[in-house]
């Protein structure tokens, strides 16, 4: 999926995450390549403008750049493809440790999707969570507050990053400590009304089963799917952090481009800090990357030619051993059904057109 090269983008955007300095390359010391088709900022402003609308056919189009009739065959085929291994999967028979596991986990994944179809479920559910949430909400905290020094030390020293992202990313950091303090996670209330809300999710899609939800339809689970991110945003606001107003504040910007190479710069305010980053991209075999990765493919392009030659090679090698045992099987056949001729000990192959003119001959 090609959503992968943008997660930068989204991740500052968010606020989760570390910021890392890039050196921007002089345009002197770079190779002219031919003009992508598209911009360094299309890609992630597609991507941005899906979240903030709460779009995910939109979403599901940008990060696979595919077009939504491509998008939507392909989802269909995929389940199709499940539906048929899970037909084959009940037909055959299964180790019975194996099959207790899945069945185990079959049984807790829809006994937690059952507990999301009511309102007693859902207090069932907090009874369960609260203590578990409390305690490794309690030990993150801990373990954080204790390397916040440690942590704002190693920023303060790191050599590749400029004075002003060592400003930046320390004063980000000084927010996240002050929301992890302002912020009850372990609340009880707040965890009530973060489930309920995924609660209003699944039972919007109607479905008994929660097996099923990998079964939709692509013109079904694109709606159920805007209904998705919309309650990431209301779970995310429970706890204080307004996604659409971080998003809204993301700028993005195409600087130092030149050929196939440019500069994406992102601008965002998260926790009340204004962020900036630069990304330096390559346009490396139809898609925007970071620039270290399109050189590191670019180092590693002859060894997968050479590897996808052997593979190509081997597949070969495999059918033409496979030949012998195919007319093997075919003398066989012929052997069995009695049909042994004087020439029924070779094996020669004639098309269509050539066996019915032996037949006017032979008349």
């Amino acid at each position: 999926m090609k959503c992968a090269n943008w997660v930068c983008a989204v991740v500052l955007a968010f606020g989760f995450g570390t910021v890392q300095a890039i050196d921007v390359v002089d345009a002197r010391d770079r190779v002219a390549r031919p003009a992508p088709p598209t911009r360094v900022t299309d890609q992630p402003t597609a991507i941005l403008s899906a979240l903030k609308q709460n779009d995910f056919a939109a979403l599901l189009e940008a990060t696979e750049d595919k077009g939504i009739d491509e998008l939507a065959k392909r989802w269909n085929d995929e389940v199709d493809s499940r539906l048929e291994r899970q037909a084959k999967r009940a037909s055959e028979d299964v180790h019975p440790e194996i099959e207790e596991i899945n069945a185990r986990n079959d049984e807790k994944s829809q006994q937690l999707w059952g507990k999301l179809q009511s309102s007693e479920g859902v207090d069932a559910l907090v009874d369960e969570f609260q203590p578990k949430v409390a305690e490794a909400v309690s030990k993150h905290l801990l373990s954080f507050n204790l390397g916040f020094g440690a942590m704002l030390t190693s920023i303060a020293s790191d050599q590749k990053m400029s004075a002003e992202e060592v400003q930046q990313l320390t004063q980000l950091m000084i927010a996240v400590q002050n929301w992890t303090g302002r912020v009850d996670f372990a609340d009880r209330e707040r965890l009530r009304r973060a489930i309920t809300a995924v609660s209003k999710l699944a039972q919007q899609t109607r479905l008994k089963r929660f097996d099923d939800v990998q079964l939709l339809r692509f013109e079904d689970a694109i709606v159920h799917g805007d209904a998705l991110i919309a309650t990431i945003k209301q779970v995310l606001a429970i706890y204080e952090v307004d996604a659409d107003q971080i998003l809204n504040s993301v700028r993005l910007s195409e600087v130092d481009a030149f050929g196939d190479a440019a500069t994406l710069r992102a601008q965002a305010r998260v926790f009340g800090v204004d962020l900036s980053q630069d990304f330096r991209m390559r346009y490396y075999d139809d898609e925007w990357i970071p620039a270290e990765y399109a050189e590191v493919r670019e180092r590693m392009q002859p060894e997968v030619d050479e590897a996808k030659a052997a593979a190509e090679q081997a597949a070969a090698a495999a059918a033409a051993a496979a030949k012998p045992m195919q007319r093997g099987a075919k003398q066989a056949k012929r052997a069995s059904s009695g049909n042994c001729g004087a020439g029924a000990e070779f094996d020669i192959e004639i098309d269509a057109a050539t066996a019915k003119s032996a037949a006017k001959q032979t008349k």
